[in-house]
């Protein structure tokens, strides 16, 4: 990889990273469904000169967009409102990786052979050992909403293996197309305080969400497509496993956190698994020719 893609992936690595205590930040003030919201509309704004209408696909494009934003960015913001640091999430968030594999093995055939097996059965120990951590056990709601929005995430990353010809762009348009509104309606029904939050909102607050849009989903994703398309997956995706570490790390130099040796181990043991398992679907994937499931093809919540 040459030094300035080398730089990209670095950086793309420290804008996910950080935006979970961004997005810590955003949730103290905002109601969670309402900043993600907000997040979509902007993005919906800025996208809306690729929004072109699929014909045949549609019904694929407007489901794998309600899984991968709706329904994804809810249950994490909530999860990330309930959560005391943002370490915890920062690695359960990465079990996407391996829940996408073995829903592409129950749904598409994929194989899953042992290694990869061994990935995903050593991810799951690993957030089990940070479950059990006592400090963990005053939070378990926000591990239960991560684990479902990363649910949620693989099951429209199947949905997007189904797709056909539709423009990364265009795929990006239409979640925030649906997802903003959508959102906005939930916080409507679900929650309180939106005006308030709006009034009161300084700064910071509009850092973030701009942060957000500009920074997550335009600079993020979009450097992450420029790098997948210009080398191999297996050299790529293993790199932004460096994501979660680095949010771990802000969340401790930013909102001066403190792990625990337990939750250390089990960050270690989620992230190798997690690295397993996207080795070795990046080689199966090459192999095939075709997309791994890891793959990012809208906004992702690691920090996504």
């Amino acid at each position: 990889m040459k030094p300035q893609h080398l730089s990209l992936m670095l950086l793309i690595c420290a804008i996910w990273g950080y935006n979970f205590v961004a997005s810590k930040i955003a949730v103290s003030h905002f109601p969670p469904v309402f900043f993600t919201g907000l997040r979509f509309l902007g993005l919906a704004l800025i996208m809306l000169p690729w929004l072109r209408w699929q014909k045949g696909q549609m019904q694929l494009v407007l489901w794998a967009a309600l899984m991968m934003g709706t329904l994804h960015f809810a249950l994490m913001f909530n999860g990330i409102a309930l959560a005391d640091d943002v370490a915890v999430v920062a690695v359960v968030v990465q079990l996407g990786v391996p829940i996408a594999t073995l829903l592409a093995w129950a749904f598409l055939d994929e194989k899953v052979r042992w290694r990869r097996g061994a990935g995903i059965m050593l991810a799951f120990l690993g957030t089990m050992v940070i479950s059990f951590d006592p400090k963990v056990f005053g939070y378990k709601g926000a591990i239960i909403f991560c684990l479902l929005s990363v649910f949620a995430m693989s099951i429209g990353q199947i949905l997007i293996r189904r797709i056909r010809d539709v423009n990364t762009l265009s795929m990006q348009a239409w979640v925030g197309m649906i997802s903003g509104p959508s959102l906005l309606l939930l916080s409507y029904v679900a929650e309180s305080g939106q005006a308030a939050s709006l009034q009161n909102a300084e700064w910071q607050h509009w850092g973030v969400l701009l942060y957000a849009i500009l920074g997550v989903s335009l600079l993020g994703h979009g450097g992450a497509y420029f790098l997948l398309r210009r080398y191999p997956v297996s050299i790529v995706n293993p790199g932004f496993t460096l994501a979660p570490l680095l949010g771990i790390l802000s969340g401790i130099y930013f909102l001066d956190e403190q792990l625990s040796n337990r939750v250390i181990i089990g960050s270690a043991m989620t992230l190798l698994g997690v690295l397993i398992v996207t080795l070795r679907e990046s080689k199966a994937a090459e192999a095939a020719g075709r997309p791994p499931v890891a793959v990012p093809v809208s906004d992702k919540a690691a920090g996504e």
